[in-house]
């Protein structure tokens, strides 16, 4: 079938293979795939179905996302946190700002205060010098009193002789009326006689008068000189007892209230100090408490915790409208994809042409099982039981052919029935059908009737061709023309690892009478694949025991393909019956002579007892038949050289030092790399030189003696991986610092502060003690390796915490290899994750690694000022890191 595949001779649906083929050709084709056949008609439905089981898994998260995100945040006061948050975002409100004017209003208060004091000092020494010239001002009002009495007295003079002078004039009118009658007629006269005698009588009276005030203002003036002069007298007498001048008690007085007018202002600013300075406290104090309050919920993680929660809160709550609505969509998507299913397959596999299946899908895949089929082909026929042949023979309408080999491996009988004295099973179910047919050597095939025998092989050269013709089929066996071309010399197609010097790792640990593993399989075997895989070939590992297959399987798992999976395939020859491998190893887990003979070692064809020996060289057979290019056998040289005649061992004895034979490579040459000359040999020097020494296991008491033995012979760099600092790395601490002294540089990696115990303020002192010390500390998110590589030579692996542990049962491994050192550097992207850049936002140096669901990883700024946003949520700087492509 995968020729036909392969040269494309048919249409889409012609060749249906029923379940998942063990060829990737074979599953990759989507014209013979039922799978994917299938897939190709249910690929709206599935698409429907996976859009809605998605949405469906997305609600679920989110609201198991919001449950746990409220649970966080019973301890987060929102409001006051964005408040906070505001006032030390408020330009000149934040707490250094805040700090800065408590400080200067601090400073302006004292300042003002020593003016206070001062101008109340001056006002003081002013009012008592004010005080002191009272006297003085008593004795000039006393002075101003009698001046003013002497101005009194002047005017009360001058007020007699006004008088007086106006007495004197209120006669002249009287005169000149008198004087101008007098000078009239006789008959003007006598008519004016009457009026004559009363201005007669006038003038005399005021005459009088006039004489009377003359007498008053002159006595008037008289006494107003005497007095004005006692006055005088007084006043002189008065001045010149004064201490002060006028002038000198008003300066007094003007520089008083000057004083005084200071001492107000002063006062008034110095009050206004005080309120200032009270009002910047509390001001420092409202920025402290909101800038602790940030901080703290910064370190708790709440205000990113919170944002998620305000942007989920919406979705979740129209989710429960959505959700009812999506479950009811997606069964009766899924009802209408199984529906839709099963009539695909049935309609694909009845059009088909030619169906290819497993015994086993036979009788359970209804629409297969149906048929009708023309021919029914059985390929591997020897690997069945009669009863499931006869069923797949019994479908075919024309004819039945059985298609297999008689020396491959016979079908799985549990143990249970392989003992059963039932008649009917010893019959019926334990041979196989060669078995019943009657062939059991290739003379029997060739001689029978019915059966056509195939003796040209197409796929291995001419070494394991006499090796298959010497363990099973007596030399009938031809080759093509790939068993003609030569080979160098130093390009064997069969290699015999000899694992004799190894000792302990040779040792066969037995998990039956005849069964057991050995560590030296699965290094060897893991080491052989990745030179195979570096050369681009496809290596397939085949041993006889399930548990050697498992353990080889644990020691790729360090090394995965560029898919995520094993380099190789791994398991017994049962799982590789009807395959081949470009390179086969073929681990048989046979130590030295003086160790137990396993199976293999047992393996002949000799009459016996029962089928195990000859069951061993058929499994021996199907192991070495799986080769295309070259076969490792991995096995003591003693114990082949040794063999029983007749054992499959000595038939690959045989072929040691013979021309196109087997080459023999001693397994100690992982210490010491082999002399092959040529690409061969110098390409498996250079896997088989990466060895993996273990030079110590220590547990946690031990651990540290070893540790610091390693970094006090550190000379060039010690990589760390710790996810938790703690009081453990004080002890370390001198160390370190001793050997960064002598130029070793350090790199240390470690979980970032969103986890619980790494936030802890008392870790965080210590990271920065740590910082004081390594070259680089780099935060990672969720890292959770426990690695130490110094020299880049000596790794320390386990599950020991170095920076942190300190009472649980832990184990490490030191180990020697430069190989395996760069490697795992290499696998933990080392260089690259020890040089982060500066945040291209803030120039900031807080960067961590994380990395993405898509697996993309990052550098991100985690300094809360950069990473904040007004609102409280988070937007933190990010940038791709370009790991470079593995070789």
């Amino acid at each position: 079938m995968l020729g036909v595949v392969r040269a494309k001779r048919h249409n889409p649906g012609d060749l249906v293979r029923v379940g998942p083929p063990h060829l990737r050709e074979v599953a990759e084709d989507a014209s013979v795939s039922l799978p994917l056949m299938v897939k190709a008609r249910l690929a709206d439905t599935a698409a429907r179905r996976s859009t809605l089981e998605a949405e469906l898994v997305t609600i679920k998260h989110r609201a198991e996302q919001l449950a746990t995100l409220d649970g966080s945040l019973a301890g987060f006061d929102s409001a006051a946190y964005f408040a906070a948050l505001k006032l030390l975002r408020t330009p000149g409100e934040d707490l250094a700002s805040a700090r800065s004017r408590e400080e200067a209003a601090g400073r302006r208060l004292a300042d003002s205060e020593t003016s206070f004091r001062a101008a109340s000092s001056e006002a003081e020494t002013a009012a008592a010098r004010d005080k002191a010239a009272e006297p003085s001002r008593a004795q000039w009002r006393q002075v101003d009193r009698l001046s003013e009495e002497v101005v009194q007295v002047r005017k009360a003079a001058e007020l007699r002789e006004a008088a007086a002078l106006l007495a004197e004039g209120a006669c002249d009118p009287l005169r000149r009326e008198l004087e101008g009658i007098a000078g009239k007629g006789a008959v003007k006269k006598w008519r004016l006689r009457e009026k004559v005698g009363e201005l007669q009588r006038q003038l005399a009276d005021a005459e009088r008068a006039a004489a009377s005030a003359q007498q008053s203002a002159t006595e008037a003036r008289a006494t107003a000189t005497t007095h004005i002069a006692a006055l005088a007298a007084q006043i002189t007498a008065l001045v010149d007892t004064i201490a002060l001048t006028r002038e000198q008690t008003a300066d007094l007085a003007a520089d008083l209230k000057a004083r005084l007018a200071a001492a107000q202002q002063a006062t008034r600013h110095y009050d206004r100090c005080k309120e200032d300075k009270a009002r910047a406290e509390e001001a420092a104090e409202r920025a402290q408490q909101a800038s602790d309050l940030t901080e703290r919920a910064g370190q708790q993680g709440w205000p990113a915790r919170f944002d998620l929660a305000r942007r989920l809160r919406p979705a979740v709550a129209a989710d429960t409208t959505r959700q009812p609505v999506l479950e009811k969509q997606y069964q009766e998507v899924q009802e209408e994809y199984e529906r839709l299913a099963r009539d695909a397959q049935s309609e694909i596999i009845k059009a088909a042409k030619l169906v290819a299946t497993t015994l086993a899908r036979l009788h359970t895949n209804r629409a297969v099982f149906e048929g009708p089929y023309d021919v029914v082909l059985v390929d591997a026929a020897g690997a069945a039981t009669l009863p499931e042949v006869l069923l797949a023979t019994g479908k075919a309408g024309r004819t039945a052919v059985l298609l297999g080999d008689f020396m491959q491996l016979g079908s799985v009988i549990p143990p249970e029935l392989k003992g059963h004295d039932r008649a009917d099973i010893q019959r019926w179910l334990l041979p196989d059908v060669f078995q019943h047919c009657g062939i059991a050597e290739p003379s029997d095939a060739q001689a029978h009737p019915a059966c056509v025998t195939l003796t040209q092989q197409h796929r291995f050269g001419p070494a394991v061709m006499r090796l298959a013709n010497d363990l099973a089929y007596g030399g009938v066996l031809g080759g093509g023309s790939q068993t003609q071309a030569a080979r160098p010399t130093d390009d064997p197609e069969i290699v015999l690892i000899d694992t004799d010097g190894l000792h302990e790792l040779a040792r066969a640990h037995l998990t039956g009478s005849r069964s057991g593993w050995w560590p030296a399989g699965s290094l060897i075997a893991r080491a052989l694949v990745e030179l195979h895989r570096e050369l681009g070939e496809e290596t397939g590992i085949v041993t006889p025991y399930r548990v050697q297959a498992e353990a080889t399987l644990e020691a790729l798992r360090d090394v995965e393909g560029p898919g995520g999976g094993a380099l190789a395939e791994v398991g017994t020859a049962h799982k590789f019956q009807g395959r081949e491998f470009d390179i086969v190893v073929f681990d048989t887990v046979e130590g030295g002579v003086g160790s137990r003979e396993l199976w293999m070692a047992c393996a002949h064809l000799q009459p016996a007892a029962s089928n195990w020996p000859r069951d061993g060289v058929r499994l021996f057979n199907v192991a070495v038949t799986r080769v295309k290019t070259r076969l490792y056998v991995i096995a003591s040289g003693e114990r082949v050289k040794n063999a029983k005649p007749g054992t499959a061992l000595a038939q690959l004895a045989a072929l040691i030092g013979t021309r196109r034979g087997v080459r023999v490579l001693p397994a100690k040459t992982l210490i010491t790399p082999p002399t092959f000359r040529g690409e061969f040999g110098t390409a498996l020097a250079e896997v088989l030189s990466r060895p993996v020494e273990v030079a110590e296991i220590d547990d946690e008491r031990d651990f540290y003696r070893t540790f610091t033995e390693e970094i006090r012979h550190a000379r060039q760099s010690l990589w760390l991986w710790a996810p938790w600092v703690a009081k453990r790395v004080s002890s370390l601490l001198p160390k370190l610092r001793q050997a960064a002294d002598r130029g070793v540089r350090i790199s240390v990696f470690i979980r970032d502060d969103t986890d619980q115990l790494q936030k802890r303020p008392a870790n965080q002192k210590l990271i920065t003690d740590l910082r004081t010390v390594a070259h680089v500390v780099v935060p990672m998110n969720v890292m959770h390796q426990k690695i130490a590589v110094i020299d880049e030579r000596t790794v320390m692996l386990g599950s020991l915490n170095v920076l942190s542990q300190s009472w649980t049962r832990e184990v490490m491994l030191t180990m020697r290899g430069a190989h395996f050192a760069r490697k795992l550097l290499e696998h933990e992207h080392a260089a690259i994750f020890a040089a982060p850049p500066r945040c291209g936002r803030c120039n900031g140096a807080e960067i961590e690694i994380r990395r993405r669901q898509n697996g993309t990883w990052v550098w991100r700024c985690y300094a809360p000022a950069c990473k904040t946003t007004p609102r409280g949520g988070t937007n933190a700087w990010t940038q791709n890191i370009r790991l470079r492509r593995a070789r």
